[in-house]
């Protein structure tokens, strides 16, 4: 079954080109700001990868998520382990993702609601 999915700003659904990297952006930010595992941080994300260690300025830089990292956040097994399993959250703190197939930076501001359904 498919996922539907949006982020609300300000009551307005932002207008993103939907992709694996949007999904996995709202996976980890739901993951890092409720500290919950197995997402509950970016060092646990590349841990023992030397390759992408832009995460240690994160949420100043933004965290990297390649195309890889992107595919696997999007199985239904580890979204389940997220706070989107609960189909709404909303963010308490500010993220920031790259996505490194082609630069395109999303930026998620608190009180930002994620929603992820089936």
């Amino acid at each position: 079954m498919p996922l539907s999915t949006q982020i609300i700003r300000n009551g307005e659904q932002l207008k993103l080109r939907w992709g694996n990297f949007h999904v996995a952006a709202m996976a980890l930010a739901s993951g890092f700001d409720a500290k919950q595992a197995p997402l509950s941080g970016p060092e646990v994300i590349y841990e023992g990868h030397d390759v992408l260690s832009d995460w240690d300025c994160y949420p100043d830089m933004p965290f990297p998520i390649t195309g890889r990292l992107a595919f696997n956040l999007c199985s239904y097994p580890l979204l389940a382990k997220t706070p989107l399993n609960e189909t709404q959250y909303t963010l308490r703190d500010r993220h920031k993702f790259i996505d490194m197939m082609d630069g395109e930076v999303l930026h998620l501001l608190p009180g930002d609601e994620l929603y992820a359904w089936r």
